[in-house]
C-alpha cells in the first residue's frame, strides 16, 4: 500500500473515532440530564379544590326560526296581476291584507254562468214544489230570490222528508248546487291573503308572470315570535322540561331575552348522546336565522369541586401529586362549565396538577411550585 492508501485510511479511522466519541458524550450528558431530572423532578403547579355550593346552569347557542312559516304556492293557472309589483323581499303585511292576485276575468264569467244555470233549475222546479211538496215551496222561492249573482250561493233548504231529497236530487239541483259551491272556493284561491301578521323573506313572483297551480310564489314568516334549537346532553336534561325558562343573549347585539321551553325532541342523537330542545322566544330586536346564546339555571351543586377543565382527559381522569409524585385518578364529572369542570369524589386539600404536561405518566418525579 503507498503512502496515500495509507494516509487516506488513517484519515477514515479519524473520522469514525470522533463520531464515536461525539455520541457517547451526548449519551453521557442526556443521560445525566435525565437523571437530573429524575432526581429533582419536574416543577409544577397544583391547585387545592375545596367543595361548595356552585351555581349550576347549561349553556348552548342555537339559530332562530320563526315559529309561523307561510310558503306561498299558486293553486290555480293564470298571470300574475299587478299586486306582485309590491310583493318584494322585506314587505310587510297585516293578516288579511291583499299580497298576490291571478288573472281570474274569464274564471269569473264562467263561475257567474254556472251560477245562472242553477238559478234556472231552481226556478223551473217551483210549480212541482208547490203542487207536490207545499211546505218546502215558499222555502224555495224565497231562497231564489236571495239569491245575488255576485255574492257565494247560499245554503239550500233542507229537504223536508226522503222523497223530496230524491226529487231535488232527480232534478239535479243538488250535483248544481255544489258544482257552483266548488267553484267558488276555487275562484277564492285567485287571490292570496295574508295569513299573517309578518313580513316576505324570498320572492319568486313577478306581475305578468304566468303561474301554475303549484308554482312557489315565495316565503312569508310572523315576527311575533322565534323557536330557538339548542343541543343539550343527555346528562343536564334530568332538570329541563316544558315550561323551563331560559336566558337568551346575543353576541352581536346588545339585550337579554327570556324564553320558555315549548318542545323537546322525542329522541336522541347516538353519536353525541344530545337532545333537541326548542325555546320559544320574542322580541322586536330579533330576527330570523339570528345565533343566540341559551342560559337555562338548575339545581344548585352541593358539595362539588371546581378544578381547570383542561386537566380532566376524556376518561374523567386528572393527575394529583402525591410525596412529589404524579399519581392518575378518576373522578366524577358532573358537568363543566366555561373553562372548569365540575367533580366530585375527591378529597379536599388534595393537590390537584395544574400544568399541562405531554409527557406525564403515572408516578412521574415532581417538584410543586410554591
Amino acid at each position: 500500500m503507498n503512502k496515500k492508501g495509507v494516509s487516506l485510511l488513517i484519515a477514515i479511522v479519524i473520522i469514525i473515532a470522533a463520531v464515536v466519541f461525539n455520541k457517547v458524550i451526548s449519551a453521557s450528558k442526556e443521560k445525566s440530564a435525565k437523571e437530573l431530572e429524575a432526581s429533582k423532578g419536574l416543577l409544577v403547579n397544583v391547585v387545592y379544590p375545596q367543595k361548595e355550593t356552585i351555581e349550576n346552569h347549561y349553556q348552548g347557542t342555537g339559530k332562530l326560526r320563526a315559529v309561523d312559516r307561510f310558503e306561498i304556492v299558486a293553486q290555480v293557472d293564470g298571470q300574475l296581476l299587478s299586486s306582485a309589483r309590491k310583493f318584494k323581499e322585506g314587505k310587510s303585511y297585516r293578516k288579511g291584507e291583499l299580497m298576490l292576485e291571478i288573472d281570474h276575468q274569464e274564471y269569473k264569467m264562467n263561475l257567474l254562468a254556472q251560477k245562472s244555470e242553477f238559478v234556472t233549475l231552481a226556478t223551473s222546479i217551483l210549480p212541482d214544489l208547490k203542487s207536490d211538496y207545499p211546505d218546502s215551496y215558499p222555502l224555495w222561492r224565497q231562497y231564489i230570490s236571495s239569491i245575488e249573482m255576485d255574492k257565494k250561493l247560499p245554503v239550500i233548504p233542507e229537504a223536508k222528508s226522503e222523497q223530496e231529497q230524491f226529487y231535488l236530487s232527480g232534478k239535479g239541483i243538488l250535483s248544481k248546487y255544489y258544482s257552483v259551491k266548488s267553484g267558488e272556493e276555487k275562484f277564492v284561491k285567485y287571490t292570496i291573503r295574508a295569513p299573517f301578521t309578518g313580513v316576505v323573506t324570498s320572492v319568486d313572483a313577478e306581475a305578468g308572470k304566468a303561474v301554475r297551480s303549484g308554482s312557489a310564489l315565495g316565503t312569508m314568516i310572523s315576527t311575533a315570535s322565534y323557536d330557538l334549537e339548542v343541543t343539550i346532553p343527555l346528562a343536564n336534561m334530568d332538570q329541563i322540561k316544558v315550561g323551563t325558562e331560559a336566558v337568551l343573549k346575543s353576541s352581536d347585539i346588545r339585550g337579554q331575552w327570556m324564553g320558555k321551553v315549548v318542545r323537546i325532541s322525542g329522541d336522541i342523537d347516538e353519536q353525541s348522546q344530545s337532545v333537541k330542545v326548542f325555546i320559544r322566544v320574542s322580541g322586536s330586536e330579533l330576527k330570523e336565522g339570528m345565533y343566540l346564546n341559551a342560559q337555562i339555571d338548575q339545581k344548585p351543586l352541593e358539595n362539588a369541586m371546581r378544578i381547570p377543565r383542561k386537566m380532566v382527559d376524556n376518561n374523567n381522569r386528572i393527575y394529583i401529586v402525591e410525596d412529589n409524585q404524579l399519581k392518575l385518578v378518576q373522578v366524577a364529572v358532573i358537568t363543566k362549565q366555561s373553562d372548569y369542570a365540575i367533580i366530585k369524589s375527591l378529597d379536599e386539600g388534595t393537590a390537584v396538577l395544574a400544568t399541562v404536561i405531554k409527557s406525564a405518566y403515572d408516578g412521574m418525579p415532581v417538584r410543586v411550585n410554591d
